[in-house]
């Protein structure tokens, strides 16, 4: 076991597109986790433009977990064209660096409600939803494999935390061989009757603002975390920060941002509620370096 001394000491921490709220803080934080050692370790990340990224090299954006569904061929025009009408209603708000999270909060309940009402009586494409999958493999940050294989080697568990639709996140990781038996997802899934004809989502909905352990209590994940007291948390919203929060059992929760869109009005509100903020970076190159350090 190797403590570090300083933040310096981290290359991949010392990039211009990197920013840290406390560094004392988190140089304590990272040296927490490193005595404690995998054992100790979970890891905590969003899906949606945090495992993938915000945009390729070309410029275009990468598909959300409803994106891959709404590009499915048998996904009817009226379903994707109020589905755009919903979405340039309250992306704008998801964004609004000046909302506060409470009204937010209220803005993202009626989205999803909303986007999941004009699912029902459709049928769920799932050879179309592969299919779709397969060209999301390249949409993956570089350094997501890393980390996967990095947390199966030291039997880590990894929960993928989505707000998104969770067949959708589900193929996306089958595609990638991302999702091995330590990867757990937690999302709104589908429910479906005898006939693939989707009749709602199971379960309560989550959304941006209500991931967190009441989300998760009564998972498979949550069983196997028990004495996991350490977190390295993911996420590309502000909401995605409390994604541990309740966890009364945690001791050290180091979270990362990835910051892609409304940079400027942003940053200081992410800094407030991630200890790094990545502003348009296409890696996990801080979070791989972080693991890295832990035996």
């Amino acid at each position: 076991m190797k403590l570090i001394l300083e933040l310096s000491d981290i290359p991949e921490l010392n990039k211009p597109n990197v920013y840290i709220k406390d560094c004392d803080l988190l140089l304590q934080n990272i040296n927490k986790i490193i005595r404690d050692g995998h054992q100790k370790l979970q890891i905590v990340t969003d899906f949606d433009h945090t495992l993938t990224r915000h945009e390729m090299e070309n410029g275009k954006i990468v598909l959300t977990s409803f994106g891959m569904f709404r590009e499915c061929p048998s996904v009817p025009q009226h379903y994707k064209d109020e589905d755009n009408r919903l979405s340039s209603i309250y992306k704008p708000i998801e964004v609004d660096s000046t909302m506060s999270i409470e009204d937010k909060t209220k803005h993202m309940v009626d989205w999803y409600m909303a986007a999941h009402s004009l699912l029902k009586g459709m049928k769920f494409p799932k050879q179309e939803l592969i299919e779709i999958s397969k060209k999301m493999i390249d949409c993956f940050r570089s350094g997501v494999k890393e980390i996967i294989l990095w947390s199966q080697k030291k039997q880590v568990p990894v929960l993928v935390f989505s707000a998104g639709l969770g067949e959708c996140v589900v193929a996306a990781l089958n595609s990638a061989n991302f999702l091995l038996p330590h990867v757990k997802v937690v999302s709104n899934f589908l429910s479906m009757d005898d006939d693939d004809t989707i009749v709602g989502i199971k379960g309560d909905v989550i959304h941006t603002y209500n991931k967190n352990e009441a989300a998760i209590r009564d998972t498979e994940y949550f069983g196997m975390v028990r004495d996991r007291s350490n977190v390295l948390l993911m996420g590309d919203n502000i909401g995605d920060a409390k994604m541990a929060e309740g966890m009364a059992h945690c001791d050290v929760i180091i979270k990362i941002g990835f910051l892609g869109r409304n940079v400027e009005a942003n940053l200081q509100n992410y800094l407030e509620k991630f200890d790094i903020v990545l502003v348009n970076d296409h890696t996990m190159d801080v979070a791989n370096a972080i693991l890295k350090l832990v035996l």
